[in-house]
């Protein structure tokens, strides 16, 4: 059977009306209700995209399908451990060292706190830095033990975590076993009515997801790694003394809040500038110049080379999707809320040249209609009748 042309979708004007209003309220009150189901989907959906191409490389080896399943699969999980044995650790270890050094931080930056009043005071405002950053640090301190008190919480948190994700992979191996059979559904099912425009939209779609994950994941590991060293080498000169302590925490950070498109790169540079404040204004200064010079970095050789134009929504609508995200889901929604940046916008590019409203207006448009009486030919009588009439009336030098 013959695959179809580009199909089209004609919404009737009583849909404009009526149906899409009442659409979008009945998505929004059932994202309420079922949120939680809908995150586990949209996350399964999400792991079964991005390990589907390498299925179907070992397919293409003669691999069976549901052995390669099990064997991406095993290499995805093996994967997540080995990054978590080898970062995880460590970055814990001088989280938990630095909140503990806080209040010693505190008490030995005597002289660069002083220095911050007196800046305070000459631009006139009102604060008792002291207080406030013993504050700050006496809370900040205070966490961990406070975490441990409520630990038959996290115990319970842990436990749902765990089961959600376990939901998680059940689902994306069931995707990744029968995606022959849910591709074809799409085919069948797809708005356009055009099995040629269900293949597009699916090779569109997991590639957009796949390439976008490809390029944030490697630019936030390369900044990642660039900010420890960074960190790393201005504690090595003296310049920063904590920086070499916690430079794989500084470093993880990095790579973590570089996942989060425009807000992420700021909220990189908050532990270390904070932590450096305790030294000296001039340690948070070199801090400040090493964190602009890797954006700049970042912003006009990493990014153009590994993302490139396709991936480029405006800053407005990326912020309300992580907040949004992070409505629903919380953290892990903002971050689920990303990936699905690049499939929104796909899928609009693909649908707009297929989607048509039906007019308003019965009556044609005047311009239209002038353009189609210009464009008629001339009735050949008239034309007969102009040439004999111009015949008979000579110009008036050669009377």
């Amino acid at each position: 059977m013959e695959k179809q042309a580009n199909g089209r979708i004609e919404i009737p004007r009583w849909v404009q009306l009526a149906g899409l209003p009442v659409l979008l309220l009945i998505i929004w009150f059932t994202i309420g209700l079922i949120g939680e189901a809908i995150f586990i989907f949209l996350s399964a959906t999400l792991i079964a995209l991005i390990l589907n191409p390498l299925v179907r490389l070992l397919k293409r080896a003669r691999i069976p399908r549901p052995v390669g399943v099990f064997l991406v699969y095993g290499a995805f999980i093996v994967l997540i451990w080995a990054v978590a044995v080898l970062v995880v650790p460590p970055a814990a270890r001088q989280l938990d060292n630095l909140l503990t050094a806080l209040p010693s931080l505190v008490q030995n930056a005597s002289g660069s706190i002083d220095r911050l009043q007196v800046l305070a005071t000459r631009v006139h405002l009102n604060v008792n830095v002291n207080a406030e950053a013993r504050s700050i640090a006496d809370s900040l301190s205070r966490s961990l033990p406070s975490a441990t008190r409520g630990l038959v919480g996290i115990g319970v948190s842990v436990v749902r975590a765990l089961t959600i994700t376990i939901i998680i992979v059940v689902i994306s191996i069931y995707m990744l076993l029968d995606a022959r059979r849910i591709g074809a559904f799409i085919r069948t099912h797809f708005p356009t009515r055009s099995e040629a425009d269900g293949d597009s939209y699916m090779v569109l779609v997991q590639r957009a997801v796949v390439e976008y994950i490809e390029a944030q994941v490697l630019l936030s590991t390369a900044l990642g790694v660039s900010a420890g060293l960074a960190m790393w080498f201005l504690g090595t000169i003296g310049a920063f003394p904590s920086g070499s302590r916690y430079a794989v925490f500084f470093g993880a950070w990095t790579a973590v809040m570089e996942l989060i498109p425009y807000i992420g790169p700021v909220m990189a540079a908050v532990p270390p500038t904070f932590v450096a404040l305790f030294h000296s204004p001039l340690a948070a200064l070199w801090v400040i110049v090493a964190f602009l010079i890797i954006q700049q970095i970042e912003g006009h050789i990493l990014a153009p080379l590994i993302m490139g134009s396709r991936f480029r929504v405006h800053p407005l609508l990326v912020i309300f999707a992580i907040l949004a995200g992070n409505e629903l889901h919380g953290i892990t929604g903002m971050f689920l809320a990303i990936p699905l940046i690049p499939l929104a916008k796909e899928t609009i590019s693909f649908f707009s040249s297929r989607v048509v409203f039906e007019r308003w207006r019965d009556r044609p448009d005047p311009l239209e209609l002038a353009g189609t009486r210009e464009s008629e030919p001339a009735e050949p009588g008239a034309s007969e009748h102009g040439e004999r009439h111009a015949g008979t009336n000579p110009p008036e030098s050669t009377r």
